[in-house]
């Protein structure tokens, strides 16, 4: 089975990050995405003091059931730091003899060389790395015969960071994130002051 395995805070999940799973999924005919939203980012702070249980929540909705999607609790449920390394090896004993794809974005992929264990990451993934605003991939990441793809996905300019604000001026963020995503903020009381 050839997976994509897309991780992150989705703090809040939004359009921005469904519509680039899904055109990475169809150009390169993954079977499925599973999405792992962190516990404890290790890389940068968690805005908004969103629990992980309520950020899986989200993308569980977003999804809303689709078989090509998994929201996986794997690093939810990991009480220490999540390593994306830890993470891999966890998803290979889930789903031996798969191929793991680790989708990135451009500014991942140029801090990579700072992530635990990165010669030892890329000798078990092959890295999809999406296009992001702004970012273009840094010429001198070694990335040691690691193999390497780069979507064409759309540049999408919504980020986490926008709806939080948006959501703590009591501003829509209709057409920015799933229906059932903003029913739920509501219903939580998410993103207030």
């Amino acid at each position: 089975m050839k997976l994509g395995i897309f991780g992150g805070t989705f703090n809040p999940i939004h359009y921005g990050h469904l519509i680039n799973a899904e055109i990475i999924r169809s150009d390169f005919k993954l079977d499925r995405i599973i999405l792992v939203p962190a516990r404890y980012p290790v890389h940068k702070s968690l805005a908004g003091e969103v629990p992980a249980e309520e950020r899986y929540a989200m993308a569980a909705l977003a999804v809303g059931g689709a078989p090509e999607y998994e929201v996986s609790r794997i690093e939810i449920d990991r009480k220490e730091p999540s390593y994306t390394i830890t993470t891999v090896h966890a998803l290979q004993e889930q789903y031996p003899g798969s191929e793991l794809n680790l989708i990135v974005g451009t500014d991942s992929l140029n801090t990579i060389d700072t992530w635990r264990e990165t010669e030892h990451l890329l000798n078990h993934v092959s890295l999809i790395v999406m296009r992001r605003p702004g970012e273009k991939p840094a010429p001198d990441v070694d990335l040691g015969g690691c193999n390497v793809r780069y979507a064409e996905n759309p540049l999408i300019d919504i980020s986490s960071t926008l709806i939080r604000e948006r959501l703590r001026a009591g501003t829509s963020v209709r057409f920015l994130v799933p229906d059932a995503v903003i029913d739920y903020i509501a219903r939580k009381g998410l993103y207030r002051n």
